[in-house]
């Protein structure tokens, strides 16, 4: 996969990237052996990991041999839906915030907490680079803790509503008594502002 711009033909870093993948994709074969490293790099995350999962996808339906390198954990998670996928990594001793390489084939999925920035101090950037990342790396998890959280409140709220509902529907087409619906709907309040349904 290219890496670099293709000032011959104009192309970006991500458009030679793009262009790569669209041959493999048109000419890929059940007999192909494909080595593909770190496709979706040079875009967004979000935009990357897309890209990556729909290659991932469209290469497993073709059953061609593929092996596929890249630091997007998410992508780990096609082993819990397709049987033929298997994860490996490359074990890394982490000591001190050091980096030792031991070249070594593991079997599963591996999380290494921040490894961008671990690699980043080896590479040798200034330190204070390295401590103005840590510090907005933690405050973007934080910001995306919390909207995690927002989201699952969001979604509590939904599915309460969505209960009463129900259950409003269920008494407003029952047979019983004009007393026991009273009694019904006063619980059914009770327990929306309780948070308990």
């Amino acid at each position: 996969m290219g890496t670099m711009d293709n000032l011959e033909s104009n192309s970006s870093t991500f458009m030679t990237e793009m262009k790569e993948t669209a041959f493999i994709m048109q000419n890929v074969s059940q007999r192909s052996l494909i080595v593909m490293d770190e496709l979706g790099r040079a875009t967004s995350s979000s935009d990357g990991l897309a890209i990556a999962w729909s290659c991932c996808e469209y290469l497993l339906s073709l059953n061609a041999y593929t092996i596929f390198a890249t630091h997007m954990e998410n992508l780990s998670k096609l082993a819990t839906i397709y049987p033929n996928v298997k994860i490996l990594y490359f074990y890394v001793d982490i000591r001190n915030s050091r980096l030792d390489f031991k070249f070594r084939l593991n079997d599963g999925p591996k999380h290494v907490a921040h490894y961008g920035l671990l690699l980043a101090e080896v590479a040798g950037l200034p330190s204070s680079v390295i401590e103005t990342a840590r510090s907005i790396t933690s405050r973007i998890t934080e910001k995306e803790v919390n909207e995690m959280e927002v989201n699952c409140l969001n979604h509590n709220q939904i599915m309460m509503a969505y209960r009463a509902a129900q259950r409003l529907i269920c008494l407003k087409y029952s047979n019983q008594k004009e007393e026991a619906i009273r009694q019904a709907l006063h619980l059914l309040k009770e327990n929306y502002i309780d948070v308990k349904l």
